[in-house]
């Protein structure tokens, strides 16, 4: 679930990133898969507000203690990419590549770090569509 939260937040800081994606609720669904493993994890979908505070300050999105720095950010107005080091229990690094419109985002994220002393590597498949006004 750690790692769930990561990419959600990941995914809202990315694409909050360009003023034209629209504040409100989104539904995010994340499919994460684990290379040298059968199967994938997922589909899990939840349902995020986006303000219209964290769409003009993605930063907002981690809030503090999210311990983690964004860095070689690109963004051509429809395609977002970065890499990201995280630290804490967990620390991890990793690329992204967000394709985003006002309405609906399309994530890929490659995932590396360490686990109580398990390496471990993700990759996964985010998929995210505004449905509505935040409803709280």
């Amino acid at each position: 679930m750690l790692r769930y939260s990561l990419m959600l937040s990941i995914l809202a800081v990315c694409g909050a990133a360009r003023a034209d994606v629209e504040p409100g609720d989104w539904e995010v669904s994340v499919t994460t898969s684990v290379p040298g493993t059968p199967g994938e994890i997922g589909p899990v979908v939840r349902t995020r507000c986006l303000s219209a505070d964290d769409a003009r300050d993605p930063s907002r999105v981690l809030g503090p203690g999210g311990g983690c720095e964004f860095t070689n950010r690109r963004d051509d107005g429809s395609v977002y990419t970065f890499a990201i080091v995280c630290d804490g229990q967990m620390p991890m690094r990793g690329v992204g590549k967000v394709r985003y419109g006002a309405a609906s985002m399309e994530a890929d994220l490659e995932l590396s770090g360490d686990a109580g002393g398990q390496s471990f590597a993700t990759r996964s498949h985010v998929s995210a569509h505004r449905v509505g006004p935040c409803k709280s």
